[in-house]
């Protein structure tokens, strides 16, 4: 648990920003506006298609920290990434204690050694995606389901965990009902009643209790959740179907992944109350359209624990591992060699960089409205939690003909324009001239930011997807 805590507290300090669109404008953007703007939210009229409980959460601590007067963006957020690292560390415990329940406590420590220093899980610790998020309560979950057989009320307590881990990502739910099918193959009826009874009481408490406040009757966004992605599962990002197979294989990092991926299914009559439900909720993501890496997070914990587990006792009953040690230790030398490598950069990773600084430049200013004027990949969805300002307009310029468009718009709508930040170095002072004149504005060159080392490497990799440039905050003046 120490071990797993130093890269944690390290992500908490370095790893600011947002890796993703998904871990900031839905947790922490959402409530930062309806502070600000309480409309946002009593305008809506039909369900949101994701549960408003993690939002809420996010809701509540902000007020919190602005009751006691802490309101900078950046201190707002490392409290929050500091309340979410503590939260990780449960990952880690219920990964030792499942190997613990199904092995020994030699294995036990060395898979939750693996699970401490599991190259993404400090960086994803901090972040605020719902699938890393849900992971605490769904190893707590599959923890007591296989305690289970020793108790039968750990059968309940484990519905109560799965049940919240439903409530931050509905797609856990496959895991859930493939648990109870399980204990029904086995003839274990009562275990299957108390894990649903759990299941439901805690998914309604939280989840049916929210809902209805929000929106009139129970579960109102997980059954509009599931009506969108049925009518849009292929709007999104797509691949084949052995997609996930491929990133599992490369995140559990080679040659070592091939024997971890073969542990795991090892033991799977032994372990089926998790093996089969992975093995589901894996199948069927590989089969839906909509492939996005992040989807198949939850279950990368359990297949890690059950790889471990498998391969060492694999290796206890092999003559072959017997007689190639050696060969065993360079996979794991190379192993820890590799996830070292990629665990220091990544705990420290400031996660687009360029705009978060961009945005937060801004806050304590007399900001009234700015442009956004892109490069040769376009302009980005600014993080306007970091200006502490809500409402605030924006408008984005990617031609000569939306800016002169423009130039016309804010002569219609009155928006005195502050601001101006420049998305890349391509001809900027051709850029910089052009919306001077343009808009009649006399600018003044306030801040460079620049994106962080991962954000340049990932950029370089897909500058599609992958916007990050160096920005340049202007003040501008009107002439």
């Amino acid at each position: 648990m120490i071990l797993a805590l130093i890269p944690r507290l390290a992500a908490v300090v370095f790893s600011k920003g947002y890796g993703m669109h998904d871990d900031h404008f839905g947790p922490i953007e959402q409530p930062f506006i309806i502070m600000q703007y309480l409309t946002y939210w009593t305008g809506r009229t039909i369900p949101h298609g994701h549960s408003i409980v993690y939002p809420t959460l996010h809701y509540v601590l902000f007020n919190a920290l602005e009751a006691v007067g802490i309101r900078d963006p950046q201190t707002k957020m490392f409290v929050v990434r500091f309340l979410h690292a503590a939260y990780s560390l449960l990952v880690v415990y219920y990964g030792y204690r499942i190997a613990e329940a199904l092995s020994d406590r030699p294995t036990a420590r060395k898979a939750g050694l693996v699970l401490a220093l599991f190259w993404p899980l400090p960086f994803l610790s901090v972040r605020n995606l719902i699938e890393v998020v849900c992971i605490p309560p769904l190893m707590a979950g599959m923890y007591y389901a296989v305690a289970s057989r020793s108790n039968l009320r750990n059968a309940f307590v484990a519905g109560l965990w799965f049940g919240l881990a439903f409530v931050f990502r509905y797609q856990t739910l496959l895991v859930t009902g493939t648990v109870g099918l399980v204990f029904l193959f086995r003839k274990e009826f009562h275990h299957t009643f108390w894990c649903a009874t759990g299941f439901l009481l805690s998914a309604f408490v939280v989840q049916g209790s929210a809902d209805i406040f929000a929106w009139g009757y129970p579960f109102a966004s997980f059954i509009e959740y599931v009506r969108y992605n049925f009518a849009h599962g292929e709007d999104y990002t797509t691949g084949p179907w052995y997609n996930y197979l491929l990133l599992v294989f490369g995140t559990l990092l080679p040659p070592l992944s091939l024997l971890l991926m073969y542990g795991f299914l090892k033991n799977w009559k032994k372990a089926a109350v998790i093996v089969l439900p992975v093995l589901v909720f894996f199948v069927l993501h590989s089969y839906f359209p909509n492939k996005q890496e992040r989807f198949i997070l939850p279950v990368v914990p359990l297949i890690l624990v059950l790889g471990v587990i498998g391969l060492e006792e694999s290796i206890r009953k092999s003559k072959y591992w017997i007689r190639h040690a050696r060969l065993l230790q360079s996979f794991w030398a190379a192993y820890w060699v590799l996830n070292l490598i990629l665990l220091v950069p990544f705990s420290l990773y400031y996660g687009k960089q360029s705009r978060v600084e961009a945005m937060y430049e801004l806050y304590g200013k007399p900001l009234e409205g700015f442009v956004l004027v892109g490069g040769k990949v376009g302009t980005s969805q600014p993080p306007l939690f970091y200006t502490g300002k809500y409402p605030v307009s924006y408008f984005e310029v990617n031609s000569d003909e939306r800016l002169v468009s423009l130039k016309s718009e804010l002569s219609e709508s009155k928006v005195r324009i502050t601001h101006v930040v420049f998305f890349g170095t391509e001809q900027l002072d051709d850029r910089v001239g052009r919306v001077s004149r343009e808009l009649g504005l006399a600018l003044k060159l306030e801040r460079r930011t620049d994106p962080s080392f991962l954000d340049v490497v990932f950029y370089r990799l897909n500058p599609k997807h992958n916007k990050n440039e160096i920005t340049f905050v202007y003040s501008a003046l009107g002439s």
